[in-house]
C-alpha cells in the first residue's frame, strides 16, 4: 500500500534492494515494475499467521539464502466503527493482520537474522495515546504492538537485535478515505515523509 511502496523507494535509494512479501501479487508485482525490483525477490502469501502460511514463507525466505540485519513491516488495516457494529470476523480479521502477524514477521526473521545484528520496524499508531469513540478494534491492535513492540526490544537486545516503533498520527493513504470528518489531506503526513524517517 501507500506506506509500504513509499518505504520500498526509500530503500532503493539508498542502495537496498529489499524483499517484498505481502497478500496481494497485484500490488506487490505493481511496486516491483513501477521501482524495480526482480520478481524473484517477492512473495505472495494469503497469511503468515496459519501453520501452513507461516511454514511456506519460512521455507521461501530459507531459499534465498540470505542472512537479514532488518526487516520492516508495513502491513496493517483500519476499521473505525463502534463496538456494536464490530461483527467478530471483522475483529479476528484486524487482530490478524495487525497485531499476530507482527509477531509472526518477527519470527520468520528471527530464524535466517544475521547473528551479529537485526533491527525490526514497526508501525504503531498515535491514535492509541487518546480515548475516543470507534477506535476499540483499531486501537486494541496498535495499543497491543506497541506492548509487543517494547517487550520485544527487552528480550532481543541482549542478542544483538533492536525494535523500532514510529507511531505516526494521520497519514496520507487510503484508509482515511473511508473516514469522515477527519483532518484535512494536506495537513497529514506524506506517506514519502513517514519512509524517509
Amino acid at each position: 500500500g501507500g506506506i509500504g511502496r513509499a518505504v520500498v523507494k526509500e530503500l532503493l535509494a539508498n542502495g537496498i534492494n529489499p524483499f517484498l512479501i505481502g497478500r496481494s501479487r497485484k500490488k506487490l508485482q505493481q511496486v516491483a515494475d513501477e521501482l524495480g525490483v526482480k520478481s524473484s525477490r517477492i512473495y505472495k502469501t494469503s497469511t503468515i499467521t496459519s501453520k501452513s502460511g507461516f511454514k511456506a514463507a519460512s521455507d521461501w525466505l530459507i531459499s534465498q539464502d540470505c542472512k537479514f540485519s532488518f526487516g520492516i513491516h508495513c502491513a496493517g488495516i483500519g476499521l473505525m466503527q463502534k463496538a456494536e457494529k464490530i461483527d467478530l470476523e471483522n475483529w479476528i480479521e484486524l487482530i490478524d493482520i495487525n497485531l499476530t502477524s507482527a509477531f509472526a514477521f518477527f519470527r520468520l526473521l528471527w530464524d535466517v537474522r544475521d547473528e551479529k545484528t537485526i533491527d525490526y520496524v514497526y508501525f504503531g499508531s498515535a491514535s492509541v495515546d487518546g480515548i475516543w469513540p470507534k477506535n476499540s478494534l483499531y486501537g486494541a491492535s496498535k495499543a497491543g504492538l506497541e506492548t509487543f513492540a517494547k517487550s520485544l526490544q527487552k528480550e532481543i537486545r541482549p542478542k544483538g537485535g533492536r525494535v523500532w516503533l514510529y507511531k505516526p498520527g494521520s497519514v496520507r493513504t487510503g484508509f482515511f478515505n473511508r473516514i469522515k470528518n477527519h483532518i484535512p489531506p494536506d495537513k497529514m503526513l506524506s506517506p514519502e515523509e513517514l519512509a524517509s524517517f
